[in-house]
């Protein structure tokens, strides 16, 4: 590996200060991130209606108090947790949707980053698949997870319907292809919760390929 050095000017350059309030702005950022991080592994393991401010606090290491200065209520918390992981889902599925090359490969790509997107975010599924009935509509009013699946819905779509015109699945309607693969990563992480990482990977990556009836190449 080639390791750049800076130029000599930079090299010896003394570290530019940062203000008080760039360090507050910092401190806060990260008091946020970590109510967020773990709210979100809470809600997971007791439900999002078992879960207290007081418990997020106390795992978090700060007072209630100071819980609320980063966030409004935990329905707030809750919202910003969900955003954040299906925007990042929609990411995951929108890029390999647009990107260019061979349907086959596409879907393999899918499967590759859809595994690796719930890897590292497990209990996105789990939160969610436990929220019926445990709040009402106004908890997460301006999510719109209606638009957000039927989005997620339509890239899916795209890329089996693509896959089906090259041959690299068996013939099958894209809608109910999108669905399936949809449910199978829902499902494994709702049922195998904590034992998901302990799940082989090729494993998972064999049965979500088999599941859209992939041909493989040659």
């Amino acid at each position: 590996m080639v390791i750049h050095q800076p130029p000599p000017d930079l090299a010896l350059a003394a570290p530019a200060r940062r203000s008080p309030r760039g360090r507050g702005d910092a401190g806060r950022i990260a008091a946020r991130r970590r109510i967020l991080d773990v709210a979100r592994t809470l809600f997971a393991e007791r439900g999002f209606a078992a879960t207290r401010v007081a418990d997020v606090a106390r795992r978090a290491g700060m007072s209630p108090g100071n819980v609320y200065r980063h966030v409004d209520s935990k329905e707030a918390v809750l919202r910003a947790i969900l955003g954040e992981g299906l925007d990042g889902l929609e990411a995951t599925i929108v890029e390999v949707a647009d990107g260019y090359g061979p349907a086959r490969r596409k879907l393999e790509l899918l499967i590759d980053r859809t595994i690796a997107f719930h890897a590292a975010n497990p209990e996105l599924a789990i939160v969610l698949g436990s929220l019926a009935g445990d709040v009402g509509a106004e908890a997460l009013a301006g999510l719109d997870l209606e638009a957000r699946a039927e989005r997620r819905h339509a890239g899916l779509r795209r890329i089996f319907a693509e896959a089906r015109t090259e041959g690299a699945i068996a013939p099958g309607d894209p809608d109910v292809l999108a669905a399936l693969h949809a449910a199978f990563f829902s499902g494994l992480l709702v049922a195998y919760r904590a034992r998901w990482t302990d799940l082989p990977w090729d494993a998972i990556r064999a049965a979500a390929l088999r599941l859209v009836g992939h041909r493989p190449a040659g």
